[in-house]
């Protein structure tokens, strides 16, 4: 009995002495950090985020807790030491730059995504081969579908040739008009759009340049509507020549695509081309030589512009041009209200200048051009910090 109470009382003992409260003082102890550290950071700005190319920005240093090094990676595969460099960016894209600074013992970096913004400065914009001399048509194989489009034969494509000797050419997009486009239940294509480099020695299409997509549907409902079809590439091209420009048929059954074409007899060259289901591309006369063969353009208009190497630092006017194609008077709609004082000038594509006058303060400048005889010209707006300029159809 007295052994069961040593051994109770032994219990209570160790239960009363481990809930009894602790009387330690808690120190917290926290990481020494070095004031240096903690007041060094990066900090930059630039002078211009965006502007045509080649844009040169200025960029300022500002970081803070006295660095001794400075790097700088401007994004485009150029970087510098210096503090406060001045850059150059040659082409148009998007820019991420980094700021990395150190104190000589510690370092800090900052990077801006996508800070600088290069676009590309155009004049002298048009549209090749349009318009081609009415009436278009387009060629049908009995039994077998089209020339200009899908047919039993599994010709693949269409293109045409468009002559360039201008090296500071862009393609920057493109209209197209089909006469047929159709697509099955159940089915929306994409249909793919290419830019091909003309090949020197055989001639033919060569090296790809471009290529984008377009849904089928896109084209038949304004193939229904009675529209011409346009595709303003993401990404302008510069060929650097001449080239062929085309659009891949549908492939599924069903599904039919046909470009209008000139008229026999209409044009003295021929500018179509067609892929054949070996992936060959030969010209329309050589493989259809029924009726001496078909001298056929097709209804493909490449959206071009020249490089402009003057007046980069302008910015781009919110003007429009009101009707355009027109026939007598056009309104040049400054469509954000800018009061900057400007001019217009109207130009034929060779570049000569045949009107000008001053921009009105008002939301719309009248400008008769019952002068001008049916084509293609260029209006360009110019004002002491931007410009406009675009393509005007007199008809």
């Amino acid at each position: 009995m007295k052994l069961r109470l040593s051994a109770l009382f032994s219990v209570i003992i160790l239960t009363a002495f481990a809930q009894q409260p602790r009387q330690d003082i808690i120190i917290p102890v926290s990481e020494s950090i070095s004031s240096s550290f903690k007041s060094l950071e990066a900090k930059f700005t630039a002078d211009a985020t965006q502007g045509f190319a080649p844009l040169t920005v200025q960029f300022t240093d500002q970081s803070t807790g006295n660095p001794v090094s400075w790097k700088w990676d401007f994004g485009d595969g150029d970087s510098s030491l210096a503090q406060n460099p001045t850059h150059t960016y040659q082409e148009y894209g998007t820019y991420t730059v980094k700021l990395t600074i150190s104190d000589g013992t510690f370092g800090f970096a900052l990077e801006k995504k996508d800070y600088i913004k290069v676009t590309i400065s155009y004049v002298n914009c048009d549209t090749l081969h349009f318009p081609l001399p009415e009436p278009l048509t387009y060629y049908t194989i009995p039994g077998k579908g089209y020339v200009a489009g899908n047919n039993s034969y599994g010709d693949k494509a269409v293109c045409d040739y468009f002559d360039n000797m201008q090296p500071n050419l862009v393609i920057t997009g493109v209209v197209f008009k089909f006469s047929k486009a159709k697509q099955s239940a159940g089915h929306n294509e994409k249909i793919a759009i290419k830019t091909w480099k003309a090949d020197a020695s055989s001639g033919k299409p060569g090296m790809l340049l471009q290529s984008d997509t377009v849904m089928l549907s896109g084209f038949v409902a304004d193939v229904l509507n009675g529209k011409s079809s346009t595709l303003d590439f993401e990404n302008p091209v510069q060929p650097g020549g001449s080239f062929y420009m085309g659009a891949m048929f549908p492939v599924l059954t069903g599904d039919t695509l046909c470009f209008w074409s000139t008229s026999p007899g209409k044009v003295p060259v021929n500018t179509s081309w067609i892929l054949q289901i070996d992936n060959s591309w030969i010209s329309a006369p050589a493989l259809w030589t029924q009726n001496g063969g078909l001298i056929i353009s097709s209804a493909i208009y490449p959206k071009v512009c020249l490089l402009n190497a003057i007046d980069n630092t302008k910015a781009s006017l919110a003007f429009a041009i009101w009707p355009n194609p027109a026939e007598k008077v056009i309104s040049i709609v400054n469509q954000d209200g800018i009061d900057e004082k400007a001019q217009y000038f109207i130009s034929d594509i060779s570049g000569k200048e045949l009107l000008r006058g001053n921009i009105s303060e008002s939301l719309s400048t009248t400008v008769n051009v019952a002068t001008l005889k049916p084509g293609i010209y260029i209006l360009n707006v110019r004002g002491k910090k931007s410009f406009f300029s675009s393509k005007l159809i007199i008809k």
